[in-house]
């Protein structure tokens, strides 16, 4: 994830300061498209692939739909992890949780290794705790094939309670120690994770479609449907346990209020978008589950996302003022693409 799109950045950076990167084979340019849009209906062609694309720039925004419209809904994945990020700095501004509190403290796990964790080691995935839970019922259940992550929170705190922890814990990415700090989070609020979402995150910067979606009723009417490698369509993902780390919905403006709040409105001065820990090489280090990626003269805060039928990435130059999204229900590799329209967009303010 993010260490793919450092190792793309030497690569692509110089790429598309050249201008090569938007040359399209074969293509006749029409006089009435712009170069967003000749790429975006270039590179998105398969006649299943819905495509929502979103370049900001200073405040302007263009944006390009394969497709699509702004009420196609996408399932954004692990972006939802900096939602969950930004709540934790909003707890912990309240006084309501520490950085260094034990996730214990807020969830019944007993004397589980789980429990002494603490709340920043999960938020930069240092956590010791694996990927997803090792449970050998779960793990068979998942192999089997579709959304792997249907627990509810009583089952996932089940999982929990049995898990071991890495000693002397690296960095490890971890879907289960996000769910868990989502969890404690609402649980130290006093409420559940779905209403302290929106309250505190979703409705304040005005992600005003955006869906938790918890049960597969909850999946939201305009859901583009998701495809795998090979085209074929998949089921939606959903799921009460592992909400907080991948489950959230969102259309297009949606993702556009997001890097809009982070660029200059009301997250731009949130700490959860501070790096606290470093990342997985030397270009890399982490906030509150954000990505901030140095290349110099650069540095990027970003966050993708994948499930079975979709992929999704969210990339902003703060500094710049530039952000891209980028939103397919294919599993494409679009981390290239966030990352050229981004800095064309730059090249082509200067």
């Amino acid at each position: 994830m993010a260490a793919l799109l450092a190792g793309l950045l030497a690569v692509s950076l110089t790429a598309c300061v050249t201008g090569d990167v938007l040359e399209l084979d074969g293509a006749t340019p029409s006089p009435t498209e712009t170069a967003l849009e000749r790429d975006v209906h270039h590179a998105f062609y398969n006649e299943y692939e819905r495509a929502a694309v979103a370049v900001i720039d200073d405040g302007d925004v263009e944006i390009v739909y394969q497709r699509a419209d702004e009420d196609t809904f996408y399932e954004i994945a692990s972006i939802t992890k900096v939602l969950t990020g930004e709540l934790l700095a909003i707890a912990i501004e309240r006084g309501e949780v520490g950085l260094d509190d034990p996730l214990g403290a807020y969830l019944p796990l007993g004397d589980a290794p789980a429990a002494s964790v603490t709340l920043r080691s999960l938020a930069t995935h240092r956590s010791g705790l694996p990927f997803e839970p090792t449970d050998p019922a779960w793990a068979a259940e998942s192999e089997s094939g579709g959304n792997p992550y249907t627990a509810t929170l009583d089952e996932l705190l089940a999982f929990a309670r049995v898990e071991p922890v890495a000693p002397a814990p690296e960095f490890a990415y971890s879907n289960l120690g996000a769910a868990l700090l989502g969890h404690a989070l609402a649980a130290a609020a006093g409420t559940d994770y779905r209403t302290l979402l929106e309250e505190r995150v979703l409705e304040p910067i005005g992600m005003d479609d955006a869906v938790l979606a918890e049960t597969p009723e909850q999946v939201p009417e305009g859901h583009a449907g998701g495809h795998d490698v090979s085209g074929d369509p998949v089921d939606p993902w959903w799921g009460e346990g592992f909400g907080p780390a991948a489950m959230v919905h969102t259309t297009l403006p949606d993702l556009i209020a997001l890097a809009e709040a982070v660029l200059d409105g009301p997250l731009s001065d949130s700490v959860a978008l501070e790096p606290i820990a470093p990342g997985t090489n030397r270009f890399e280090q982490i906030g509150y589950f954000w990505w901030i990626i140095e290349e110099r003269p650069r540095t990027f805060t970003e966050h993708p996302g994948t499930t079975d039928g979709f992929r999704s990435h969210l990339l902003i130059d703060r500094a710049a003022g530039i952000a891209s999204i980028v939103l397919v229900n294919s599993q494409r590799d679009i981390s290239p693409l966030a990352l050229r329209y981004l800095v064309e967009a730059d090249t082509h303010g200067d």
